[in-house]
């Protein structure tokens, strides 16, 4: 049988104490080194959520810039576009612009040529014709068809002129040479005829402003007394024709 003793069993007591001790030691260390590697998995877990978010912020940053790109391009687009239309208007409005300032200057001088040759009527001529129509006329002079219209060479009888005159050198008394020209292109004169003209009419006298005046026709008492054709009427002063007309008898 075995004996215990005091010895003995501090001895024993001595060795589980540190049998104990060893694996409790071993316990610690093994706790250490399993909550260490926990920790180094959380920190490597977190770590790589911090690199997945960093990628993702960057991944939307550049999907950000990239549409702030486009929309930026696109707004620059439109603003070309813009300022295209705006430079054609422009263009528009200063080809408009010359054109206006062009037919401006044009009716300057023309106003400027009119106001010339105004002065220069009034000092050489009497009057200003601005129309010269023709009617069929009986032999009284009252007009068979109205001034200006077609004339029936069956019903013709006198081709009296009528004129539209300014009146430049108001109250002088002037004489006007009538020219008129047959079908062939002759000169009808007649056996009183002025040298070179069919016969002359007095203007007695010249009136102010604008007025109109039926001249002597030329012609003969029958119907019928001019044949078809195309005629021609002139009316002169001195040795300036003032207005011509040609007309047609069908």
């Amino acid at each position: 049988m075995a004996e215990f003793t005091e010895d003995g069993i501090k001895g024993s007591t001595a060795t589980q104490h540190r049998t104990m001790s060893n694996e409790l030691e071993n316990i610690d260390n093994s706790s250490l080194n399993t909550s260490a590697d926990g920790n180094r998995r959380k920190r490597g877990k977190l770590l790589v959520w911090l690199l997945v978010a960093l990628l993702l912020a960057s991944v939307g940053g550049l999907l950000l810039l990239f549409h702030d790109s486009g929309s930026a391009h696109a707004g620059l687009k439109d603003a070309k576009g813009k300022i295209s239309k705006l430079e054609e208007q422009v263009l528009s409005l200063r080809s408009e612009l010359d054109t206006t300032a062009l037919n401006l200057r044009r009716q300057k001088a023309l106003n400027e040529r009119l106001q010339l040759e105004n002065d220069t009527f009034r000092t050489l001529l009497p009057i200003y014709i601005t129309k010269l129509e023709v009617a069929n006329a009986d032999s009284h002079g009252n007009a068979i068809s109205s001034y200006g219209k077609t004339i029936s060479a069956s019903s013709s009888m006198y081709l009296m002129p009528r004129i539209t005159y300014l009146g430049l050198k108001v109250g002088e008394k002037i004489t006007l040479n009538v020219r008129l020209y047959d079908n062939e292109g002759k000169l009808v004169t007649g056996s009183s005829s002025p040298k070179g003209y069919s016969y002359d009419c007095k203007v007695d006298p010249i009136l102010p402003n604008e007025n109109m005046l039926s001249l002597s026709g030329w012609g003969g008492g029958d119907k019928g007394h001019f044949r078809p054709g195309s005629y021609r009427y002139e009316v002169w002063y001195e040795d300036m024709c003032l207005k011509q007309h040609v007309f047609t008898l069908k």
